[in-house]
């Protein structure tokens, strides 16, 4: 196994400690993996509040729920109004909008 023998101090205010020990937390790491994690690798560390992500699954399971409810009609092979397909595009435009809202902006799709 790999020893680390160099040692770095560095010197933070109380909010600044405890936000360090808070995403090191939520990113499942101890402080010096989430330092080396940070600032060694090419990737980027993002820390998820699990409450937040709770709350969208929460409410993408609401409007899943809507969805179903059309996916239901139009598999019966009854016809599907115009205004049901709309309302299918503007339920999963805000599946979006509340990702982008509450996750930061992680949207990938064109």
């Amino acid at each position: 196994m790999l020893k680390r023998r160099n040692r770095v101090e560095a010197r933070f205010d109380e909010s600044e400690y405890f936000q360090l020990h808070r995403n090191a937390q939520q990113s499942g790491n101890s402080v010096a993996a989430y330092i080396r994690r940070c600032c060694l690798n090419d990737e980027k560390v993002i820390v998820i509040d699990r409450r937040v992500v709770r709350d969208v699954y929460r409410e993408m399971n609401s409007i899943g729920k809507n969805v179903n409810q059309i996916a239901k009609v139009a598999n019966s092979d009854k016809r599907i109004s115009p205004a049901s397909m709309d309302r299918v595009e503007a339920l999963l435009e805000e599946i979006w909008r509340i990702i982008d809202e509450q996750l930061g902006g992680i949207r990938t799709r064109s």
